[in-house]
């Protein structure tokens, strides 16, 4: 997936969780946390990936959203640049302050975060991995952190979407060169995504041919340069995908009658550009829904109820974005907001 420049490193960095729960005999210490977490909701502390990103933006507009519906007060404690050890310092000292009750997180440090969400739920507190799941492992949602609540999508689930995009705009051509950009080839996260996608393109369009993965980052200009470097060695490439903010480089410089491309990321540009069909396909999440949902399920566990602490976002809208699929959707953040 994710944004958005370096937002969809911040969204990359995430990870997955692993459940773990357990009921003990009704302690003295036990029953404190239930009554905690019992008690009426007052405040959530949100916690983006940076204040200024469209992206954290559109999803903290979901949670302020699904939080007046419930007559529940929300703080944006996200802090002012992206920056993952300031914003485990802020949970933490978020925590040891004790006024909000239940937490949101875009977590910029997966495994950094999954520490002080750990001490957050110790201290009665609700907490809530948004858009991307806490922890080392890339293909499961299940909480790695007893009592986490996951509302995410894996980096294994989303490059197993790409691959369903590319195998269908290989449909109709044979053979079918493809070209894929992968994020940043130093993040383990990134690596699972690009495995999966490769995996699943391999079963689902056996006579496609990868003729190319490379670094395109997470920005029109490291996008541009990929997509050159890409065509220079493969003039004959018929499908390119990578992030949002690299297709949206690699469109300027790739004839985009010939090449199919397929962006991650569900931005104001990436619409515009399947809308207008310069882009083959987009990977369509509702961002805005995630901030909605993850409220939602933060505010129930709060409040005594007991629930799945796992969602799967993809099921907020379809995921493969073709032209079909999104038209008349509009985005609620941009690449280069």
């Amino acid at each position: 997936m994710k944004r958005k420049g370096s937002l969809v490193v911040a969204l990359l960095v995430s990870a997955s969780v692993l459940f773990a729960s357990g009921v003990g005999p009704a302690t003295a210490s036990t029953s404190q946390k239930v009554s905690q977490k019992a008690a009426p909701v007052k405040k959530i502390a949100f916690f983006g990936y940076w204040k200024s990103n469209s992206f954290t933006k559109a999803v903290l507009a979901g949670v302020t959203q699904a939080a007046k519906a419930a007559k529940v007060k929300v703080v944006d404690l996200s802090t002012a640049q992206y920056d993952g050890v300031a914003q485990i310092k802020a949970v933490q000292d978020q925590t040891v302050k004790h006024d909000a009750q239940v937490y949101i997180f875009l977590a910029t440090d997966a495994v950094g975060m999954a520490t002080a969400a750990k001490e957050a739920i110790a201290k009665g507190i609700t907490v809530v991995a948004a858009y991307a799941p806490l922890g080392a492992r890339f293909d499961t949602l299940q909480p790695q952190v007893p009592g986490l609540i996951v509302a995410a999508e894996t980096p294994v689930g989303n490059g197993q979407g790409l691959a369903k995009l590319a195998a269908k705009a290989c449909a109709t051509k044979s053979p079918c060169n493809v070209a894929y950009l992968e994020g940043l080839k130093t993040l383990p996260l990134d690596n699972a995504r690009t495995a999966a996608f490769k995996k699943t393109l391999a079963t689902l369009a056996p006579k496609a041919k990868l003729v190319a993965d490379v670094e395109g980052g997470y920005s029109a200009d490291t996008g541009k340069k990929a997509a050159q470097d890409v065509i220079q060695s493969n003039p004959d490439v018929n499908v390119m995908v990578g992030s949002s903010q690299a297709i949206i480089g690699a469109s300027s410089v790739v004839n985009t009658a010939k090449v199919a491309l397929i962006g991650n990321g569900s931005s104001t540009e990436a619409f515009a550009g399947v809308n207008k069909g310069t882009w083959f396909a987009l990977y369509n999440l509702d961002i805005k829904g995630i901030g909605i949902k993850a409220t939602q399920m933060g505010l129930a566990k709060a409040s005594g109820k007991k629930i799945n602490p796992v969602f799967n976002i993809d099921n907020l809208t379809n995921v493969l974005g073709t032209k079909d699929v999104v038209a008349g959707h509009k985005s609620t953040y941009s690449d280069l907001g």
